[in-house]
């Protein structure tokens, strides 16, 4: 019961389906401690700590608790949760594929609420996820998208490891790794900042074996090998490393006006950006990260 309104907010249960789902030397560099601008787009699946955006002036009117406040409650609450209209075919396909992954889950129905409420809670759907849109499918915690992004995973046979708890993605909040991390790190790493160039210990620095970490979450993403000398100012790499548990590379993308952002596949955190500007024989692509 949100207080101060006279409708609960009513959830839904979906059982589970019953028929189960288908399906060394270490120069550890502070990789993210390089080039960035600030990141304009919803992170990666929405796994990742997205940044805020600003939230629509509607609010529910005489309200106790904030439907910002209750939303997250509802979150915490549940491992699975979906925020749906009954009307939406979109709703009913993202559930469709949740019950076929086998996921328990709940389901609160924005148009059974009084009207003023349910767009309040898309606001606060818009202050933290950027899209205020339905579905908003989250699980533990972590927003994982709408439709689109559900039947993508699905498509990838991804879905049911994500909400079994069995993804590659590392998820902290950021109250946690503002605990991990020192200022600098995290405003590079996590706000998508950018240090001076030639600022940093490994821009010359050329090991002959190893690997550099992520910043964040130490994942390898670069050998040793991959480093070449550069006069832009930051650590540069020509290729990342891959593997399967990964489903694929250990840098992702993400595009942005003037430029192609990587951040870590496994905590998304920023990691520079990448340039198509240095082809060599043993750099056929011309990458630059």
């Amino acid at each position: 019961m949100i207080s101060g309104r006279s409708a609960p907010v009513r959830t839904r249960i979906v059982p589970k389906a019953s028929h189960g789902p288908v399906s060394a030397a270490r120069p550890v560099s502070q990789a993210g401690t390089f080039t960035g601008l600030r990141r304009t787009l919803a992170p990666l699946f929405g796994f990742a700590a997205g940044s805020a955006f600003s939230a629509t002036s509607r609010r529910a009117a005489s309200t106790e608790t904030k439907p910002a406040e209750r939303v997250k409650s509802l979150i915490q609450e549940h491992d699975v949760i979906m925020f749906s209209k009954t009307t939406c075919p979109f709703c009913n396909q993202a559930k469709d594929a949740l019950t076929e992954a086998g996921s328990k889950f709940v389901v609160v129905e924005l148009d059974e609420l009084p009207a003023e409420e349910g767009a309040a809670m898309q606001d606060a759907f818009e202050e933290m996820t950027g899209a205020r849109t339905v579905p908003r499918v989250f699980v533990r915690g972590e927003c994982l998208g709408g439709c689109d992004d559900v039947l993508a995973l699905q498509d990838e046979g991804e879905l049911t490891k994500v909400l079994g708890g069995k993804s590659f993605q590392l998820q902290r909040s950021e109250e946690e790794w503002l605990s991990m991390l020192d200022a600098r790190q995290y405003r590079v790493l996590r706000q998508q900042g950018t240090e001076p160039p030639g600022s940093h210990e490994y821009d010359r620095f050329m090991p002959q074996k190893g690997y550099f970490a992520c910043g964040a979450c130490g994942l390898p993403l670069y050998s040793a090998s991959s480093k070449f000398r550069s006069n832009c100012g930051w650590p540069v790499f020509k290729t990342c490393y891959f593997s399967e548990d990964a489903g694929g590379c250990h840098v992702g993308t993400v595009s942005e006006f003037g430029g192609l952002e990587i951040v870590c596949n496994r905590c998304a955190s920023h990691l520079g950006h990448v340039f198509f500007d240095a082809f060599k024989p043993d750099n056929p692509n011309g990458e630059r990260h």
